[in-house]
């Protein structure tokens, strides 16, 4: 390939090497083409797709964003950074891609399908519902999206249609996961935990089933055999899925080498240890004063943060964020080294302004709606660290803190699976879930000690067993009235679908959930020398 050709003759050569289906000379041409300055968009994307290959995903996506600049209307160029940034797993930022591509061609099938897949690894159940049925909506020929339709049915409950569709998939083609998936669900989720564990047994033995796969079939059957009081072999299922999810998440471990989530919970407690009073701002922002409220909703996963959100988000005088975090762009900055925190304790209220009003941008931008003299409740579990941060930031704020016995909270995260972060990354054996624990728990009694902080413990039990008065006392402190509304979080679960939060709350109340750890107490047992000063601490038995 000669170098020494015009800008037109090169752009007709990769047209040409397009059209013979020669990808690896349209993508080696498109290379020397965006050398040689030229920033046409099927020849950034081109290249970008080479970069992505090679591992050079930052760079990919800059040629992809100078496309979408070049061309903004060019829906293949959202579609096409939606699917790396996926890839990679920017899901919040790919979706907000793909839904780009979709307003400029709603009915593109190939971007809807990928759309339905990141929603639904994102969490977001009616949305990849709704993405899926669009597509099927233009072709209902793909028996795999058929079987995806099935299996969100039957995470949502819709037992029926699940079983219908997963049987229709399965005869076209006996061999699909997600349609064994989707109906070993059913079957568990009405009370025939022995069937599906024995299809999902079959479907372990087979040798087609990749590690993904494996991961959701393994954390389903250990919920069926965790119902049939076969504590040993879900306990088993949980180690091997998590195995199994630290080897695929590989390059988070190598991101934690630089500092590791309860390392950073250590360092933040050694360096609180010194301060006798952390300074606090005379005043709230600007951004504050059109809200009735602002409440940070703190505490660790898994310690009923979820069901308090559902329930507050059911009361007409409050709006609530679920976990979209506006305060980790600003505030993670301040908690890098103890020279950013020093930094942060000496700024003015005028040099924290801009802070503020960037976190107030991305709250009103995330809700959609007009908050002026609503109660804004942020609910972020693992935003404890940051405390220091809304002390400054916000001094008016209310902050509630979740507990739950600890050895619950401790068995839940290792039991349960999250959308894979540094701090998820933990979660990946029972000993690391323990010490991340204890670490955080000590930061947050550290903070106490020296923060100005308006808090109340709310804990999960209590919750559970007394809703009515728990949530008067909760309003209360957040400024509202008592409103029956707050005891329809269930309906507000089932629309809201995302977490394993969520979907157990979709069932209503329940103490089924309080005590789980004493049927894995020989599990627990190498563990519970770590939690006792805090079942001490907090008055647990």
């Amino acid at each position: 390939m000669t170098t020494n050709v015009s800008i037109d003759t090169l752009l007709t050569e990769i047209d040409e090497a397009v059209e013979r289906g020669v990808l690896a000379d349209a993508l080696a041409l498109s290379i020397s083409a965006v050398e040689m300055g030229i920033r046409d968009p099927i020849v950034l994307m081109l290249a970008a797709e080479h970069y992505e290959k090679i591992g050079r995903v930052s760079h990919a996506l800059q040629l992809l964003q100078q496309a979408a600049s070049s061309d903004p209307n060019d829906a293949e160029v959202w579609r096409r950074m939606g699917g790396v940034m996926a890839r990679s797993g920017m899901l919040e930022s790919a979706l907000a891609a793909l839904r780009n591509s979709l307003e400029i061609e709603p009915d593109s099938y190939a971007t809807l399908v990928i759309a339905g897949a990141v929603s639904f690894q994102f969490g977001n159940l009616p949305a990849a519902n709704d993405f899926y049925r669009r597509a099927a909506s233009l072709s209902s020929q793909d028996t795999e999206l058929m079987a995806s339709i099935a299996l969100i049915a039957a995470r949502l409950g819709n037992a029926d249609e699940a079983r219908e569709r997963g049987g229709q998939v399965l005869k076209a083609d006996p061999a699909s996961v997600n349609a064994h998936m989707a109906i070993a669900r059913v079957d568990f989720l009405e009370g025939h935990a022995i069937s599906a564990e024995n299809r999902l047994t079959a479907m372990l033995a087979r040798t087609d089933i990749d590690d993904r796969n494996k991961i959701a079939i393994l954390d389903l059957r250990a919920e069926a055999r965790d119902s049939l009081n076969k504590t040993s072999d879900a306990f088993a299922d949980y180690c091997a899925h998590n195995e199994l999810l630290s080897r695929l998440y590989a390059q988070i471990a190598r991101k934690a080498a630089n500092e590791r989530k309860v390392d950073q919970a250590t360092r933040l407690a050694s360096y609180f240890d010194r301060v006798a009073t952390w300074p606090s701002s005379a005043h709230d922002e600007e951004g504050n004063q059109t809200v009735k409220r602002h409440v940070f909703l703190l505490g660790f996963p898994r310690s009923g943060t979820t069901l308090l959100e559902k329930a507050l988000a059911s009361h007409p005088d409050v709006v609530t964020l679920e976990e979209v975090d506006h305060l980790g762009a600003i505030g993670n900055q301040f908690l890098q080294t103890d020279e950013a925190l020093d930094r942060l304790a000496s700024l003015s209220g005028a040099a924290l302004a801009p802070c503020r009003e960037q976190y107030w941008l991305g709250v009103r931008q995330s809700l959609g709606a007009n908050i002026a003299g609503k109660i804004v409740v942020d609910k972020m579990p693992l935003h404890t660290p940051a405390l220091p941060v809304i002390a400054r930031l916000f001094p008016s704020a209310k902050i509630m803190f979740a507990l739950r016995d600890p050895r619950d909270v401790v068995l839940s995260c290792f039991r349960r699976r999250f959308r894979m972060n540094l701090a998820m990354f933990e979660f990946l054996t029972l000993r690391e879930t323990a010490l991340y624990y204890d670490g955080i728990m000590n930061l947050a009694k550290t903070y106490r000690k020296c923060l100005a902080l308006d808090l109340l413990e709310v804990r999960h039990e209590a919750v559970v067993v007394n809703f009515d008065s728990e949530l008067r006392r909760v309003l209360q402190f957040v400024g509202a009235d008592w409103n029956p509304a707050v005891r329809e979080f269930a309906k507000r679960a089932r629309s809201h679908v995302r977490t394993p939060s969520d979907l157990q709350l979709t069932r209503g109340l329940s103490t089924a959930g309080l005590d789980q750890w004493r049927r894995y107490h020989a599990q627990m047992e190498p563990v519970l020398p770590i939690l006792a000063k805090w079942v001490s601490h907090f008055g647990y038995g």
